[in-house]
């Protein structure tokens, strides 16, 4: 029987073909699902994927978009192209329902959908048996995520088109679930980049996606602060919004409102609202004629009542035109009268709630109950540490609502440093749900213009997995997990690789892996400890090789999303040749040495010396080819604006490299002239 739950209406999906019972299902432990279901009963047998489709819906747009995106999982993994009709049965009229069953069948006899016992509109029930698919869920948003369970198991839970055969009862922990995208700092993000981080978002029932804003938008009022090559547009803006909303994700906008103003203060039409060249002047009353101008083109275009102000990091406050009043009332008092100035900006003129970042007013706790409570807070903090309760203790005590912000640690790093992210993230995020978090907003950051965003998926997907279950899951399973749920890919090469890459920040040598010690080669530092530089090298190649190894098996395996490893393989390339790049001028350096110390000057010295020329060349042709394929892999993402940027740090090392070589060649012609060679000093 169909029974509608009380104060909701009934969403239902029956997915029936012909079945039978195959080979014998897997364990719920062996399931690859992101995120893992609450519960989950393993029933015995199969359902397969065979014969001709046709799905039926109600009239609810959301409705038939869910069926949509089961069929196009069908189609791709199954090969089986199932037809979309409406007309439900008479009993479904009224509920969400969508209907998929075999052309020449009746839909009139399904099996009975599992009890849900759980109520809110994101929740869900799910069971296959070998006669068919049932999905319930109180409202439209619970049967989009019952679907992308469905496709999940579809992907990377299927054998021979058949699924395991289960019952899964499922709910998330916390109310919002987000990440995001940080377009300011260099990087513009493409719009197809963005709605491609709006659907594997939504894949993971994540429900919202901020972007992070300075200047890179095209404001009309102010043309001259975003850049022409690489601005967020309005018209993208209002399309990412309509695009996100079939998926059940809220853009919610982003406007840095006081500090991380420089690129807009810099120019000579704002200069003399700066508090510092970095801040906005708060006792400027043209300081809030500008904030409403920046809000006015973008809060309009959104339709989430939430709006991020920022404000973070608001350093040298109190320091300039403002200096007298701070006296007055504190460098505190002095940010909590800002906050007031922007709340009732937002709330009286665009009818929107203020979210800020909480760092600042944190460090001003006698201030706090001067910000207005119906402020969303924003705590947030990176490191690895054990207990993030100093920062979310005070807001939950003081009656505010907050998200918890924890973040993917990609900033300033080759690639992200996976097992800092791994633990700040879980930790975050378990004391933010055991203090009454209401949501996690996971962040990715591009502080020094040089991140792609398809670095980070493993920390958006982790974000998405503690998020629904309160990081009540193992970080091990997760890895064998992700590759499948992002892939496709059979075996869990991609978690692997993961797991191997977590561990290279730490080795020395490397200053953890961040991006300013692949720019600065020293060989000073080199020579100065040739055997410590030359085994730390062989430590990292030996970490590297294989982790490569498992990027191109999960790449040659994967059945979509393939190119998202071309990000992680390109990072990887850049560690290896600061492994390779060590060990080719030691090298070099050894063999010129040796040269250096022979009497003759015949065909083994010439030997010699065009030995360690190739090496360099070698390397610095290898630092050219990296060049050309970052620019490839931006252009995959980005605009074109900040690219030069990074390609002047490839000139700069390659120029290092080319002019070590022009010393080896004219060391090579004064060896042909019969002259004294230069001493190793002069040539390193």
């Amino acid at each position: 029987m169909l029974v509608a739950c009380e104060g909701f209406s009934l969403a239902l999906l029956f997915l029936f073909v012909a079945g039978s019972l195959g080979a014998e299902a897997p364990s719920a432990h062996d399931l690859r699902l992101v995120p893992y279901p609450k519960s989950v009963r393993m029933d015995g047998g199969v359902f397969r994927l065979e014969g001709h489709l046709r799905v039926t819906t109600g009239k609810d747009p959301a409705d038939r978009f869910a069926a949509e995106e089961l069929c196009r999982e069908i189609l791709a993994r199954a090969g089986i192209r199932a037809e979309i009709s409406g007309g439900l049965p008479s009993r479904l009229a009224e509920a969400h329902a969508l209907l998929l069953w075999p052309i020449g069948t009746s839909p009139e006899q399904p099996g009975s959908p599992p009890a849900t016992k759980t109520k809110g509109d994101e929740a869900y029930a799910l069971r296959i048996s070998p006669s068919g698919v049932v999905i319930e869920s109180p409202g439209s948003r619970g049967l989009f995520y019952g679907v992308q369970t469905l496709k999940q198991l579809i992907r990377a839970n299927g054998a021979e088109h058949a699924i395991p055969c289960l019952v899964i009862e499922d709910s998330p922990s916390l109310r919002y679930r987000g990440f995001q995208d940080d377009i300011t700092r260099g990087p513009s993000p493409l719009l197809e980049t963005l709605k491609r981080e709006i659907r594997l978002g939504a894949e993971v029932k994540q429900n919202f996606f901020t972007y992070y804003m300075e200047h890179q938008f095209a404001f009309a009022k102010h043309p001259d602060i975003g850049p022409k090559n690489g601005s967020l547009t309005p018209e993208e803006l209002k399309e990412l919004v309509r695009y996100a909303e079939q998926y059940h994700v809220d853009i919610i906008g982003n406007q840095q409102s006081f500090g991380h103003f420089e690129d807009i203060l810099r120019h000579d039409r704002y200069a003399h609202l700066r508090e510092t060249p970095y801040l906005l002047c708060p006792t400027i009353e043209e300081s809030y004629e500008l904030l409403d101008d920046l809000y006015s083109e973008q809060v309009p275009l959104l339709k989430s009542p939430l709006f991020n102000v920022c404000c973070d990091e608001t350093w040298g406050l109190g320091t300039g035109p403002s200096k007298s009043l701070a006296e007055k009332i504190g460098v505190g008092g002095l940010y909590a009268r800002h906050m007031r100035r922007v709340h009732d900006l937002l709330k009286e003129k665009y009818g929107r709630r203020k979210m800020m970042w909480g760092d600042i007013i944190l460090q001003h706790p006698e201030n706090l109950k001067e910000i207005p409570k119906d402020t969303l807070m924003l705590t947030w903090g990176y490191d690895a540490r054990d207990s993030f309760e100093s920062q979310i203790v005070p807001f939950a005590r003081s009656g505010y609502e907050f998200f918890v912000c924890p973040g993917v640690s990609c900033w300033r790093w080759i690639l992200p440093d996976f097992s800092v992210a791994v633990k700040n993230i879980r930790n975050f995020v378990r004391d933010g749900a055991a203090n009454g978090a209401s949501g996690v907003l996971n962040t990715t950051w591009d502080d020094d213009g040089e991140n792609f965003f398809n670095y980070n998926w493993h920390g958006v997907f982790w974000g998405a997995e503690c998020a629904w279950n309160a990081s009540r899951t193992d970080v091990n399973a997760f890895n064998r997990r992700f590759g499948a749920v992002l892939l496709g890919e059979q075996e869990d090469h991609l978690g692997k690789a993961i797991e191997a890459l977590s561990k290279i920040h730490r080795l020395p040598g490397y200053d953890g892996m961040r991006d300013g010690s692949f720019w600065q080669v020293n060989f000073k530092k080199l020579l100065a400890r040739p055997a410590a530089a030359r085994s730390q090298a062989k430590e990292l190649l030996r970490i590297l090789e294989p982790a490569m190894e498992e990027l191109h098996a999960a790449q040659s395996d994967a059945k979509l999303n393939g190119d998202i490893i071309d990000y992680l393989l390109f990072g990887a390339e850049r560690m290896k040749l600061m492994g390779t790049r060590t060990l080719d001028f030691l090298d070099s350096m050894e063999e010129y040495e040796n040269l250096s110390t022979l009497a003759t000057r015949g065909a083994e010295a010439k030997m010699l010396l065009a030995d360690a020329t190739a090496k360099i060349a070698a390397v610095r042709d290898a630092h050219g080819r990296l060049k050309a394929r970052y620019s490839e892999l931006w252009f995959r993402e980005n605009k074109p604006y900040a690219l030069d940027v990074v390609q002047k740090r490839f000139d700069g090392v390659i120029a290092v490299y080319g002019s070590l070589l022009e010393k080896l060649k004219s060391a090579a012609d004064a060896l042909s002239e019969g002259s004294k060679l230069p001493p190793p000093s002069e040539i390193r």
